[in-house]
């Protein structure tokens, strides 16, 4: 297998070295991913295994939230390596580059598992490293997130094919890995790949029943390991009001791009432009169309369910699906045509089964491969010729299209926060205040007279105000989305702490992690 991780190695070498060697771009997603990873990476300095998930320089440096909303694994790992390199771009950079290589590792695990052939599995990994909407996602969309997803949804679907051979060992690391990193890597795109997943399941219920238990065990892994996440993101909804909750904000600006069927087989279509890819390319659909043509000498259940899998999700990237009809809430997922990372997972795995049928497997596939890197190499161009400078990073962009983080109040009234000034404003009484630290989220300051304050911080839940004596004092959102409250004369702490809920989560992951090594290590 050495040779083969070389192989996949080498070609996500070869498919970067545009990024690493050339200046880094704007691409769609790029200001908001690096003024992000910037921010953290200032808090990650501050409290190194504890960083505040709420960040200074975005909104006005009145502390920004993304990290109480947005999967966190794209960004941690991005602000951990700058930490250490300090260049949010290389880190940018090198994530790309593990996603791109694990994500071939991840398929060439499943299409060998599926066709006992490691030349089918080379192939099933390089025509999924190289998909044109998968490079898209790298150098024209930036879209950090949905890359690292690319690694996990081969290791779920390994999972269940485990699972069905009765291994029940290999289900656990593989599925459980899978749901946990694809959970933290992007939410929206789980969400829509668990309900094709539950649907395969019912229809298959006579022996999804038969393996519950392990469901019930699996999901209650997945469910306490991503915890710390989850239980955030459940309290920002169900105790704040905040944008990205409000029904249609999500898909303001970025519905209406469902595809047109023959985006798929238009090849080369927006070589050269800023715009994202869907084609598939020519070899590709040449060895697609070889193997559906015999496709019945495939003879393999599993491959029947994935190739079900890529129509459903090919269907759904189109305008053959009544998106428009759906309720806006069920739109979350902004583009349909993000269900073209379903439709390359399921080409990728069934294209090369036709390389079974030639006799001399190791050459045709030195020559598959050269072509699929030849034919990749118009799309490894970034969506736009303006430099980013990390020296002056645009922190504004990190705020995020519709400015889907900030509290519905603040959102209301933009003029009051775009023009609010980082003093403590006074709302009623009089007083003299002094403040002693603002240090994003931190904040510590002293009144002499009884008072009601607005402070300059954006509420969110998790904040905690203490007075000289550690009491805590009660306050709450003000019409502006601003953290406001009634004081006597006394110095004040303000920070966010995250509340009790949020480290019960952290508690119950680390457990859980030190607990499922333990479980799969006693597993047969």
């Amino acid at each position: 297998m050495k040779k083969y991780i070389l192989i996949i190695l080498a070609v996500a070498f070869i498919t970067m070295l545009p990024l690493f060697t050339s200046d880094y771009k704007s691409s769609h997603d790029t200001k908001f991913h690096l003024a992000n990873i910037d921010s953290l990476t200032e808090q990650i300095e501050k409290d190194f295994f504890n960083p505040s998930k709420i960040v200074g320089n975005i909104g006005n440096d009145f502390g920004y939230g993304t990290n109480l909303f947005y999967p966190p694994l794209s960004h941690y790992v991005a602000s951990y390596i700058n930490v250490v390199i300090d260049n949010p771009v290389i880190s940018v950079e090198i994530v790309y580059f593990i996603s791109l290589f694990l994500s071939g590792i991840s398929m060439f695990l499943l299409s060998k598992a599926l066709s006992k052939n490691d030349y089918i599995g080379l192939i099933s990994a390089i025509i999924y490293m190289l998909f044109p909407y998968h490079l898209s996602d790298i150098y024209i969309r930036d879209a950090i997130g949905e890359s690292l997803l690319f690694i996990f949804l081969p290791l779920i679907l390994l999972g269940l094919y485990e699972l069905f051979n009765d291994n029940n060992k290999k289900f656990y690391i593989f599925f459980v890995i899978g749901y946990v990193g694809g959970i933290l890597s992007h939410l929206t795109m789980m969400t829509y790949f668990t309900a094709l997943i539950l649907i395969f399941l019912i229809f298959k219920y006579k022996k999804s029943i038969k393996y519950i238990k392990q469901f019930v065990i699996a999901s209650i892994f997945i469910l306490a390991i991503t915890s710390p996440f989850l239980v955030t993101l459940l309290q920002q909804k169900l105790l704040g009001n905040y944008n990205v909750f409000v029904e249609g904000v999500m898909v303001q600006g970025t519905w209406g791009n469902a595809l047109n069927i023959l985006k798929y087989i238009m090849i080369g279509d927006k070589w050269g432009t800023g715009e994202t890819r869907f084609y598939i390319d020519l070899i590709v659909l040449i060895l697609l169309f070889l193997t559906l043509k015999k496709y019945k000498q495939y003879n393999n259940k599993y491959y029947n369910y994935i190739l079900i899998f890529g129509i459903i999700s090919l269907i759904l990237s189109s305008k053959l699906f009544p998106w428009d009809l759906l309720p806006k809430s069920l739109r979350i997922i902004q583009f349909p045509w993000r269900f073209v990372t379903f439709v390359s997972l399921s080409i990728s795995v069934l294209a090369p089964l036709c390389i079974s049928k030639f006799n001399d497997k190791k050459m045709l596939s030195i020559i598959l491969i050269i072509f699929m890197v030849l034919l990749a190499q118009p799309n490894l161009k970034q969506a736009t010729n303006e430099v980013i400078d990390i020296n002056n990073l645009e922190y504004w962009y990190g705020l995020g299209y519709q400015k889907e983080y900030l509290p519905v109040n603040t959102a209301n009234n933009l003029d009051y926060y775009d023009n609010r000034n980082h003093d403590i404003i006074i709302k009623e009484g009089e007083t003299n205040i002094e403040i002693i630290d603002n240090d994003v989220p931190y904040l510590e300051f002293k009144v002499d007279n009884n008072v009601t304050v607005e402070l300059p911080r954006i509420y969110y839940i998790g904040y905690t105000l203490l007075d000289e004596n550690n009491n805590k004092i009660s306050f709450y959102e003000n019409e502006y989305g601003f953290i406001e409250t009634k004081l006597g004369s006394g110095t004040y702490k303000l920070d966010f702490t995250g509340t009790k809920y949020d480290e019960l989560a952290k508690i119950v992951s680390i457990i859980s992690i030190v607990g499922f090594g333990v479980f799969v290590w006693r597993k047969k």
